[in-house]
């Protein structure tokens, strides 16, 4: 069924002789044009919405800017290389755009091995496992399907930066959060979620907390969740005596390279490339200028445009048992430097252990995923658009960064 559907599509491509775009010049991007290629489609161009890969050239061809292709193209059918399907479908439409097609029919079963990309296979194929994923979720939306939910373990780092989106600056007196409270949030959002895609163990710096293990061999055993992705700055090498977990096939680490602040990448490396733990190094980069916490005093329009530019705006993150869209939404709320805005966030506890109570709960978590179209939060950032012009990373602050507090829990 699965060729037959690819060879369908192909054919229809083909003979509709129009533009074929990939959507998505990342990774994902390059397996589909190498998949188009292996099935005899040519591929116009890339297309993305970050406006600093506009007017490069990916796999040798042309990247635009995704508003620009109206003017440029006129018609155009789509490959989406994107996980995020339904607001890349939305955006399609609104620019005029009705042909498009997911990455499953060409994607699944294709041997990434046969070509090489900008990135190592595993990490290829890992990225290509997730968008297909997210797209088949999307096509049948029958179940509750997270593609990526951050996890906070611990607000203490080994680095300061001053413009960390994560907000770790801001903690005057950082401490690890505590294991029995990540454990009882864990299960009571995956009672909640029918399908997690990637946990993602985020920080500060996930291995300052002692009981990371702990945390890691817990997802590890969650049948609802697929991958384990822990985030690392490269400073702390775990102990020998850690490894066993992050050697599961579930488990990802993923180093951020800051240059000499990441002392310990060579040790990093050696040590998981010896016990068969799967990483990626990646240089530190896409750096904005959006780690302030002040109020903008925009119109509710003005919000709705921020919330829908923001490139984290589906970066959902579990922190002290409640649901956010972002890291900066969660730990401005852990910092209370922002007011208690109760609909920015789904607290995650039952009071009665109904079905309904339970029914409640997920459409509540469904409509909070799929039809919010801004966050009070968003008031008090600066806004992460795709394009915006990047700033040096990893610059150290001495000092924790001061910043209003507001009062919660009344």
């Amino acid at each position: 069924m699965k060729r037959q559907r690819t060879s369908i599509i192909v054919d229809s491509i083909k003979k509709q002789k129009l533009p074929l775009v990939i959507f998505g010049a990342g990774i994902v991007g390059e397996v589909m044009y190498n998949a188009c290629k292996d099935a005899g489609i040519e591929v116009q161009c890339f297309c993305d919405n970050n406006a600093n890969k506009a007017n490069t050239l990916k796999c040798g061809i042309e990247v635009a800017h995704t508003p620009s292709l109206k003017k440029k193209l006129g018609n155009a059918v789509f490959l989406i290389s994107s996980a995020d399907i339904k607001e890349v479908t939305s955006q399609l439409d609104r620019l005029g755009f009705r042909k498009w097609h997911d990455c499953g029919f060409l994607l699944k079963g294709f041997d990434l091995s046969k070509h090489e990309y900008s990135a190592p296979l595993d990490f290829a194929e890992y990225a290509v496992s997730t968008c297909i994923l997210c797209h088949d979720s999307y096509l049948n939306p029958e179940k509750l399907f997270m593609r990526s939910v951050d996890i906070i373990i611990t607000e203490r780092c080994s680095l300061k930066c001053k413009d960390c989106s994560n907000l770790m600056q801001y903690y005057m007196k950082p401490s690890d959060c505590s294991t029995d409270d990540i454990m009882k949030t864990i299960d009571q959002f995956l009672v909640l979620v029918d399908e997690v895609n990637e946990f993602r163990i985020i920080g500060g710096e996930p291995f300052m907390n002692k009981e990371w293990p702990e945390i890691i061999e817990k997802l590890n055993g969650e049948k609802k969740v697929r991958k384990v992705v822990i985030y690392t700055n490269g400073t702390i090498s775990p102990s020998v005596d850690n490894l066993d977990c992050l050697s599961n096939k579930k488990v990802l680490v993923l180093i951020t390279d800051y240059g000499k602040l990441s002392r310990n990448i060579a040790k990093m490396s050696g040590l998981f490339d010896r016990n068969g733990i799967a990483y990626y190094v990646q240089k530190a980069h896409g750096w904005t200028n959006c780690s302030s916490i002040t109020p903008h005093q925009r119109a509710v329009e003005e919000q709705c445009r921020v919330f829908e530019e923001c490139c984290a705006r589906n970066t959902y993150t579990l922190s002290d048992g409640k649901l956010f869209r972002c890291p900066f939404a969660a730990n401005a709320a852990r910092l209370h430097a922002l007011p208690d805005f109760k609909g920015d966030y789904v607290s995650l506890g039952l009071r009665r252990g109904t079905e309904n109570a339970l029914k409640s709960k997920k459409l509540k978590i469904r409509v909070f995923i799929y039809d919010k179209s801004y966050l009070d939060s968003c008031e008090y950032c600066n806004g992460r658009v795709f394009g915006a012009p990047e700033i040096a990373p990893a610059i150290q602050t001495k000092q924790p960064i001061g910043y209003k507090v507001y009062p919660w829990g009344k």
